[in-house]
C-alpha cells in the first residue's frame, strides 16, 4: 500500500507549477527498466493546443493524409473543448487526485504522468515486445504525427507501485513508495 504521505510529498511539489521529477521503473510489458525525468504537473491541455496549430500547418501527402488529418483535427479539437476526447477509450476509467497524478477506478492502482523530458535504459527488456498490425488510417496518423513532432505523445504514465517505481526524487527529496 502506498502511503499517503508520498502522495502529500508529490501534490505539494507541484503548488507553485511543475516540477521534474526522476524515477527508476521497470514497465510492465516488456519489463525493460529505464531511468526517467519527467516534467511532473505540466498541462496536458497547452500540449493538446500547440499540436493543434502543428496540425493544421500540416500539409498531406495523399487522400489517406488529408482523411487522418481531418479525424486527428476533429479529435483535438473536441479534447480542447470538451476536456477528453469521445474516441478516448480510458475516459471513465481515472479519477484524478492531484497534478500529474490519477487513481484506475477498477484497480484502485495510482498513476503519475507528465511530459517526458528523457529516458536512459538501465536494463535491456525481458519480454519481447508483440506485434502490432496497424490499419493504414492509423499508420497515415503516426505518421502526421511524427512530421508534427506532437508534444502530446511525450507524456507517458508511470504506476505508482513498489514493483516499478522503487523511489521518486523531486525538489531534492526522496519520495519512497511502500
Amino acid at each position: 500500500m502506498i502511503k499517503i504521505n508520498a502522495i502529500d510529498k508529490l501534490r505539494a511539489s507541484t503548488e507553485n507549477g511543475c516540477r521534474y521529477i526522476s524515477f527508476l521503473y521497470t514497465t510492465k510489458g516488456t519489463g525493460e527498466t529505464s531511468k526517467y525525468q519527467i516534467n511532473f504537473g505540466v498541462d496536458y491541455h497547452n500540449a493538446c493546443s500547440q499540436d493543434k496549430i502543428a496540425l493544421e500547418s500540416y500539409i498531406p501527402q495523399n487522400a489517406l493524409e488529408v482523411t487522418a488529418k481531418d479525424e486527428m483535427l476533429q479529435s483535438l479539437t473536441e479534447t480542447l473543448t470538451e476536456g477528453v476526447s469521445s474516441s478516448y477509450t480510458n475516459a471513465d476509467k481515472f479519477v484524478s487526485i492531484g497534478k500529474g497524478m490519477r487513481q484506475h477506478v477498477e484497480t484502485n492502482e495510482l498513476y503519475v504522468w507528465g511530459f517526458i523530458q528523457s529516458k536512459e535504459q538501465v536494463a535491456p527488456p525481458t519480454n519481447p515486445k508483440k506485434p502490432v498490425n496497424s490499419r493504414p488510417l492509423t499508420l497515415a496518423k503516426k505518421a502526421i504525427e511524427k512530421a508534427c513532432d506532437f508534444k502530446r505523445l511525450k507524456f507517458g504514465q508511470f504506476i505508482l507501485n513498489p514493483e516499478h517505481i522503487a523511489g521518486i526524487v523531486t525538489c531534492g527529496d526522496h519520495v519512497e513508495i511502500q
